[in-house]
């Protein structure tokens, strides 16, 4: 909106990480094929490998909106899966853990989509296993 203009031309994006673990549903990444914008050039090929960039192979995690990573919840151990295209710190760690205490106590799962037969924890489990190995 023209209001919002100035705001947005002033906007100065923090220094340090902002990091999120967010939904294949979140509005950055939903209905968008060029997901190579949203990833540093070096990232692109291990994405690719992973499960192309059409769609993400899982949920993302976002530093200051790039691309910095992907994880899945493994309901069997009750935690994330993930894997990070940066180095992990202590701020990357504790979203990881606030990320997944919430789903444990208030989802109890987190699918990228409803139909249990193409997102359901057997399914996902290639995935998971994926993301532990660091692939």
């Amino acid at each position: 909106m023209p209001e919002h203009l100035e705001a947005l031309r002033a906007f100065v994006p923090p220094e340090t990480p902002v990091y999120r673990l967010v939904a294949s549903l979140d509005g950055l990444l939903l209905l968008r094929r060029q997901l190579d914008l949203l990833l540093e050039p070096a990232d692109v090929a291990r994405v690719e490998a992973i499960g192309g960039l059409q769609d993400l192979p899982s949920h993302a995690i976002l530093d200051r909106g790039r691309i910095v990573g992907l994880w899945e919840y493994d309901p069997e151990r009750e935690d994330i899966a993930w894997t990070s295209f940066v180095r992990p710190d202590a701020a990357l760690r504790a979203e990881v853990e606030r990320t997944a205490t919430m789903i444990r106590e208030h989802l109890g799962d987190a699918r990228s989509f409803s139909l249990d037969s193409l997102d359901s924890p057997e399914s996902r489990k290639p995935r998971i296993a994926a993301l532990r190995a660091g692939s």
